[in-house]
This record gives structure tokens, sequence and C-alpha cells, in this order.
């Protein structure tokens, strides 16, 4: 879950998450160990044509099941269905600079989300708002960002005076075609250009990265920019606004 709270005034933006990471037995800032075994040997072999691995006095190995479960002992069971996939966030954001009720601004922050799995089908990442319009203050809220061609985001930023908006974009080599441009508009050609590619959040989930293969153990980012204008000759009132983001990772 991941929280975003702006201040009017302090430009304070803050992004919370707790994030859905399977279990492991050990690390280190170079690995991270899913699971181990204790045996008394074993070997990797490999050719042009073929990969064998094997371990050499486990217990109770192998694997069973009933109506109720799947029960799979010892290291090379675990090696066979084991599939992992981490999400990890680097904590609060904070929008700057302030924004004026009245003489109105804009006021910028991102966050880098880090995906990683082992598996073979890759990954997809989403996110969604918790609420409709996102960023509110009691009874008060910036509007969703609305994109002049409704589902392609905007390439450029355009909020008129008379009003305020507040929304994202994404970048990162795996983020969905939504985001790419061709140096002028969205969702067509190939191009990757941070700071372009606008939309609002909605209350339904939007996919914003998606991989077809594995990139552990390895990460993978993806830089989620957020951002909230208050045109010229709009009048904002003051106070704490807040939005609420989910953002989730799944195997595909």
């Amino acid at each position: 879950m991941k929280k975003l709270f702006i201040t009017l005034g302090s430009g304070v933006f803050l992004l919370l998450s707790s994030s859905p990471v399977l279990a492991y037995v050990m690390q280190s800032s170079n690995y991270r160990m899913q699971f181990d075994s204790v045996n008394s040997g074993g070997n990797l072999s490999t050719s042009t044509n073929y990969r064998f691995e094997d371990t050499v006095g486990e217990i109770a190995s192998g694997s069973s099941t009933s109506s109720s479960f799947n029960l799979y002992g010892g290291y090379q069971q675990m090696s066979a269905v084991s599939t992992t996939i981490s999400l990890s966030v680097s904590g609060d954001v904070t929008l700057s600079p302030s924004i004026g009720g009245i003489s109105g601004g804009t006021a910028d922050g991102s966050e880098n989300i880090l995906v990683s799995t082992n598996n073979s089908a890759g990954y997809s990442l989403q996110v969604a708002a918790d609420n409709f319009p996102a960023l509110t203050s009691g009874a008060n809220s910036f509007l969703n960002y609305t994109p002049s061609v409704s589902g392609v985001p905007d390439f450029d930023w355009s909020v008129a005076n008379t009003s305020s908006a507040f929304g994202f974009s994404a970048y990162g080599s795996d983020v969905v075609s939504d985001f790419l441009n061709d140096g002028a508009q969205c969702n067509v050609s190939d191009q990757l250009t941070s700071g372009k590619c606008w939309k609002g959040f909605s209350v339904s989930d939007f996919i914003i990265s998606s991989s077809l293969s594995a990139n552990s153990p390895a990460n993978t980012t993806t830089t989620v920019s957020l951002r909230a204008t208050v045109g010229s000759s709009h009048s904002q009132p003051s106070g704490s606004y807040s939005a609420h983001i989910t953002v989730t990772a799944y195997t595909n």
C-alpha cells in the first residue's frame, strides 16, 4: 500500500509502502538466498545439450500430495517449484516547491519502484488510487489529470490557468506502450523520455510496467513522476492534501 500526501504551502508529499516479498533465508549486499538445505554433497554439470544438478544426503526429500496440500521436500524439489517476486520502494516522497493556493504553481516528486522475479514469464506492475479524485483535503480536491485524447497520455503536462490537477508519468525499460512516444505523441513508436506522457490516477488498476522474462537476481526500476499544479487564475483552498495509491507487482 502506498500513501501519498501533499500540503499546500509546505509542499510535503509522502509515499508509503508495504512490499509483498516472499521469504528468504539469508542475504548480503550482493546476493539473496531464497532457500537452502543441509546435505553431504552435490554437483552441477552442464553441456551444450543438458544441465544436470543433484544433491546427496538429504532426508525425506521428494514430493507428496493430497486433496488438501502439496509438499515439496528437499532442495531439488523447492528449486523446481519455487517462484519468487519482490517489490521495493525507497519510502516517502516530497513534492516541491510549495504551491500557493491563490498564486498557483507546480510541485513535483518521484519514486523509484524496484521489481525482481525469477518467474520465466516475467511480471506486471500496476497502480490504482484508493479514492476519486485521488488528491483531497477534506471536501476539497485537485482534479485527476485528464489527457486531451481519452485513453492516451499527454506528451506534455498541460493544466488550464483556471483549474488544478494531479497526475503521473512512468519511466523505465519495462514501461508499457502508453508511456512510449515518437517525440511528440504518446502511445506511439518506441522512444522513452523521462518526464513525458502524463495521465491521471484511477481507482481501477492500471499496468505501468510489464516484462515477459525473469530478471532475478537483478531488479528492474520503474520511476513514477508525480505532479500537482494549481493554475494562476484558480483559487485552490489551502490545506493538507493527500492521495492513497496502491502499487502491486505480480508474476505473469
